[in-house]
């Protein structure tokens, strides 16, 4: 049958289904209704993200302008009621480019729920007031970057922001700041502040905002260290999901009225007195990561065994501790770093367990060969800056048959390791930092993982550029990518996709790469 004969509501679901969004643009050429349908629809709305991102830095003063006009040009002929808006390394200093923000918002003012100022500069509190007075609809704004705090004029009054529900700031160490959006937003749920020298605390969220008990979620991150009584008469009752850091210790009495908490992360002084309370009061808990700033014995991490719905746990820092005891019937991802307790047997404690991440310990051959024999129901395994781990190993990877993804972190395989790798379920492998695989360990492998989808190949730097695009040709259904740090990414990805940097502090900065489409 014929599209055109198709009823509009029944085409529009069809082209609701392309997901890609090449696919998109390219059936938005077929006819302005189509354009219409595919980038009107609430399923586009809801995942396209228009950014305003015109790298201008170095561009004088009239070649700014006239980029910023090609953007109003753009706005006026697209007709598109976006929903999710993002100012990327905008300068607002520049006047074009507060035009260009009065005139997107006030273009797409009904449909705007979701603004995001990323790394921007040069805006006015006045003017960034204003702008929020004109999105009614808006529910989530994020904020990084200089916010200059200007004084209104006397006659000027502050409009309640009543429908944002999410807010995260992070503008620097002027309190007044984080203090102005906390009493315009009454019905937040999520908040999330990250400072520098702790300008804001958790004490101010409750005393600016007497309404505090109606967060669900709160994420805090600073450099600076509290003492007791700062922590005390906190009243975050209705917490679901709790992300801490600080520089100090954790005060136990902070999680005694938690007991909704699904999701805890803590990066700071961890103690016993800190996993007592935890276990004793949030039972709830099926996400927890204990990230502790220093090394500490922990005498009471069997008293973990009392969070039943327990799915996922990381470990970084907790040095010493048992494992005897310690069970978890829903675990599904564990990840442990820098510890020193053999874990190898409790991992047949664990009998849903899927992902497994071991980071920075002393991992030996004879370890490995038994996680395989332990958790045959591993589905990813992730090892990284495991220096005494040897290719003898991975040939008992044979006997995990559900293992689909491999990630081996600066783990010095040798060029032969494709002898032992005998994985034929593999459909995702990424080698980063190693000095020693080659041209003809790519080639065997392809010839062993038949299911292959994607390999990484970062900081390989025997491997040639000649070398993968051969196997780009002998696997035309894997994505091969060979990245280099500091190397330009690949024109596939540079138009679609945003690499964000994240340099682990703890304890030999693991270089990761995040991406929100997870394309690795």
């Amino acid at each position: 049958m014929d599209l055109e004969g198709l009823p509009p509501e029944l085409v529009w679901h069809i082209l609701d289904n392309l997901t890609d969004l090449r696919d998109r643009k390219n059936a938005s050429l077929v006819c302005k209704s189509w354009n219409w349908m595919l980038f009107n629809s609430p399923v586009a709305l809801c995942s396209i993200r228009l950014r305003v991102c015109p790298k201008v830095a170095s561009l004088d003063r009239t070649d700014a302008e006239e980029v910023f006009n090609r953007m109003s040009d753009v706005m006026v002929c697209s007709k598109r009621n976006y929903i999710n808006v993002e100012f990327f390394h905008v300068n607002f200093e520049r006047p074009m480019a507060r035009e260009l923000l009065f005139f997107m918002v006030q273009l797409c003012c009904d449909t705007i729920e979701n603004l995001v100022f990323t790394n921007c500069h040069g805006l006015r509190r006045s003017e960034l007031w204003q702008v929020l007075e004109l999105l009614p609809k808006l529910t989530d704004l994020t904020i990084s970057g200089g916010i200059y705090y200007d004084e209104f004029d006397n006659d000027a009054e502050v409009t309640e922001l009543k429908k944002l529900e999410s807010l995260s700031l992070d503008i620097g160490d002027d309190c007044r700041l984080y203090q102005d959006f906390l009493t315009i937003t009454p019905n937040l749920s999520k908040f999330s502040v990250r400072t520098i020298h702790g300008c804001v605390d958790l004490r101010d969220v409750v005393l600016t905002r007497c309404f505090s008990h109606q967060l669900d979620t709160l994420s805090f991150s600073t450099n600076r260290c509290f003492n007791q009584s700062e922590f005390s008469d906190m009243n975050f009752t209705h917490l679901t999901k709790l992300d801490l850091k600080i520089s100090g210790s954790v005060w136990p009495q902070l999680f005694k009225q938690m007991k909704l908490l699904t999701e805890l992360q803590i990066e700071a002084g961890i103690n016993d007195e800190v996993i007592a309370a935890i276990c004793a009061t949030s039972l709830k808990l099926r996400k927890l990561s204990l990230l502790c700033s220093g090394f500490v014995e922990c005498k009471k991490f069997n008293m973990l065994t009392r969070l039943e719905n327990l799915e996922d746990l990381q470990i970084r820092g907790i040095y010493k501790f048992s494992w005897r005891h310690v069970t978890f019937s829903k675990l599904r991802r564990l990840h442990v770093d820098n510890v020193a307790t053999d874990f190898t047997n409790f991992l047949k404690e664990l009998p849903t367990l899927k992902i497994l991440e071991i980071h920075d310990t002393k991992l030996k051959n004879e370890q490995l060969i038994k996680f395989t024999l332990n958790a045959p129901t591993i589905e990813r395994l992730e090892l990284a800056f495991c220096n005494k781990l040897s290719d003898k190993a991975f040939k008992h990877l044979a006997d995990m048959p559900d293992l689909e993804e491999l990630r081996l972190w600066a783990i010095n395989v040798s060029k032969t390791i494709d002898e032992r790798m005998l994985c034929p379920k593999l459909k995702k492998v990424i080698f980063y930092f190693n000095d020693n695989i080659e041209d003809s360990t790519l080639e065997a492998l392809a010839a062993k993982l038949p299911h292959l989808r994607l390999l990484v190949l970062y900081d390989c730097y025997r491997i040639t550029p000649q070398g993968v695009t051969n196997l780009r040709k002998t696997m035309p259904t894997c994505n091969v990518l060979e990245l280099y740090r500091g190397d330009e990414l690949p024109p596939a990805l540079v138009a679609e996709r945003q690499i964000y940097y994240r340099n682990a502090e703890f304890p030999n900065g693991v270089l990761k790469q995040e991406l929100p489409f997870q394309w690795y």
